[in-house]
Protein backbone atom coordinates (compact mmCIF):
# COMPACT_ATOMS: atom_id res chain seq x y z
CA UNK A 1 0.00 0.00 0.00
CA UNK A 2 1.53 3.52 -1.37
CA UNK A 3 1.80 5.81 1.92
CA UNK A 4 -0.34 9.56 1.13
CA UNK A 5 2.12 12.48 0.71
CA UNK A 6 2.07 15.25 3.59
CA UNK A 7 1.48 18.70 2.62
CA UNK A 8 2.44 21.71 4.35
CA UNK A 9 5.42 22.80 5.87
CA UNK A 10 7.21 21.52 8.61
CA UNK A 11 8.67 23.57 11.37
CA UNK A 12 12.18 23.71 10.37
CA UNK A 13 11.22 24.93 7.37
CA UNK A 14 9.27 27.54 9.14
CA UNK A 15 11.82 28.23 11.48
CA UNK A 16 14.27 29.11 8.52
CA UNK A 17 11.88 31.27 6.85
CA UNK A 18 11.42 33.15 10.08
CA UNK A 19 15.08 33.64 10.40
CA UNK A 20 15.45 34.74 7.07
CA UNK A 21 12.47 37.47 7.95
CA UNK A 22 14.67 38.92 10.94
CA UNK A 23 18.33 39.21 8.73
CA UNK A 24 16.29 41.17 6.38
CA UNK A 25 14.32 43.38 9.50
CA UNK A 26 17.65 44.13 10.98
CA UNK A 27 19.51 45.56 7.40
CA UNK A 28 16.07 47.28 6.16
CA UNK A 29 14.81 49.25 9.73
CA UNK A 30 18.85 50.98 10.40
CA UNK A 31 18.62 51.79 6.57
CA UNK A 32 14.97 53.22 6.65
CA UNK A 33 15.52 55.40 10.08
CA UNK A 34 18.51 56.64 8.46
CA UNK A 35 16.51 57.77 5.35
CA UNK A 36 13.77 58.83 7.58
CA UNK A 37 16.44 61.03 9.41
CA UNK A 38 17.73 62.26 6.30
CA UNK A 39 14.36 63.79 5.01
CA UNK A 40 13.33 65.23 8.32
CA UNK A 41 16.67 67.52 7.87
CA UNK A 42 14.65 69.75 5.54
CA UNK A 43 12.33 70.67 8.12
CA UNK A 44 15.41 72.77 10.05
CA UNK A 45 16.64 73.98 6.61
CA UNK A 46 13.43 75.34 5.52
CA UNK A 47 13.03 76.98 9.05
CA UNK A 48 16.40 78.85 8.46
CA UNK A 49 16.03 79.77 5.24
CA UNK A 50 12.76 80.93 6.83
CA UNK A 51 14.37 83.21 9.14
CA UNK A 52 17.16 84.80 6.94
CA UNK A 53 14.44 85.97 4.85
CA UNK A 54 12.43 87.47 7.63
CA UNK A 55 15.81 88.60 8.86
CA UNK A 56 17.25 90.64 5.26
CA UNK A 57 13.14 92.01 5.57
CA UNK A 58 13.16 93.38 9.32
CA UNK A 59 16.32 94.52 8.08
CA UNK A 60 15.04 96.69 5.37
CA UNK A 61 12.56 98.25 7.60
CA UNK A 62 14.41 98.47 10.80
CA UNK A 63 17.84 99.10 9.96
CA UNK A 64 18.68 95.95 12.27
CA UNK A 65 18.68 92.57 12.50
CA UNK A 66 15.58 90.76 15.08
CA UNK A 67 17.13 89.60 18.35
CA UNK A 68 13.92 87.12 18.81
CA UNK A 69 11.87 85.00 16.42
CA UNK A 70 8.69 86.93 17.95
CA UNK A 71 9.87 89.47 16.09
CA UNK A 72 10.03 87.96 12.89
CA UNK A 73 7.51 87.59 10.02
CA UNK A 74 7.62 83.53 10.07
CA UNK A 75 5.39 80.96 10.96
CA UNK A 76 3.80 80.65 14.68
CA UNK A 77 5.68 77.56 15.16
CA UNK A 78 9.15 79.27 14.48
CA UNK A 79 8.38 81.94 16.36
CA UNK A 80 7.22 79.93 19.27
CA UNK A 81 11.05 78.05 19.07
CA UNK A 82 10.02 75.02 16.79
CA UNK A 83 10.48 74.06 13.65
CA UNK A 84 7.18 73.56 11.30
CA UNK A 85 7.38 69.84 11.72
CA UNK A 86 8.40 70.53 15.40
CA UNK A 87 11.70 68.36 14.76
CA UNK A 88 14.47 71.01 15.18
CA UNK A 89 14.25 73.78 18.31
CA UNK A 90 15.00 77.15 16.31
CA UNK A 91 16.55 79.82 17.74
CA UNK A 92 18.01 83.30 16.95
CA UNK A 93 20.80 85.72 18.38
CA UNK A 94 23.04 88.46 17.57
CA UNK A 95 26.62 87.68 16.37
CA UNK A 96 28.35 88.62 19.06
CA UNK A 97 25.98 90.95 20.49
CA UNK A 98 26.12 93.39 17.26
CA UNK A 99 22.68 93.96 16.02
CA UNK A 100 23.78 94.30 12.59
CA UNK A 101 24.20 90.27 12.47
CA UNK A 102 22.56 87.46 13.44
CA UNK A 103 22.91 83.64 13.75
CA UNK A 104 20.01 81.30 13.22
CA UNK A 105 19.95 77.94 14.73
CA UNK A 106 18.34 74.77 14.93
CA UNK A 107 19.31 72.00 17.24
CA UNK A 108 17.99 68.62 16.78
CA UNK A 109 14.45 67.90 19.43
CA UNK A 110 16.37 66.08 22.42
CA UNK A 111 13.25 64.57 22.92
CA UNK A 112 11.71 63.39 19.58
CA UNK A 113 12.45 61.20 17.00
CA UNK A 114 15.59 63.30 15.36
CA UNK A 115 17.56 62.32 18.28
CA UNK A 116 19.42 59.98 17.25
CA UNK A 117 20.80 61.87 13.71
CA UNK A 118 24.16 62.60 15.08
CA UNK A 119 25.51 62.89 11.99
CA UNK A 120 23.74 66.78 11.33
CA UNK A 121 22.06 67.25 14.73
CA UNK A 122 22.48 71.15 14.37
CA UNK A 123 22.16 73.91 11.31
CA UNK A 124 23.15 77.33 11.40
CA UNK A 125 22.60 80.25 9.39
CA UNK A 126 24.20 83.86 9.70
CA UNK A 127 23.88 87.30 8.08
CA UNK A 128 26.57 86.60 5.39
CA UNK A 129 23.75 83.28 3.78
CA UNK A 130 26.94 81.05 5.34
CA UNK A 131 25.76 77.69 5.88
CA UNK A 132 26.94 75.43 8.59
CA UNK A 133 26.17 72.36 10.19
CA UNK A 134 27.54 69.35 12.91
CA UNK A 135 28.41 67.23 9.74
CA UNK A 136 29.86 66.95 6.30
CA UNK A 137 27.16 66.97 3.30
CA UNK A 138 23.96 67.89 5.68
CA UNK A 139 23.31 71.25 3.61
Amino acid sequence: MMQAKQRGLTLIELMVVVAVMAILASVAYPLYTNQTQKSRRADAKIALESIAMAQERFYTINGRYAATLSSLQVSTEIQGGASNQGYYDISVAYDGGDPQTFVASAQADSSGSQSGDSGCAAFTVNQLGEKTATGDKCW
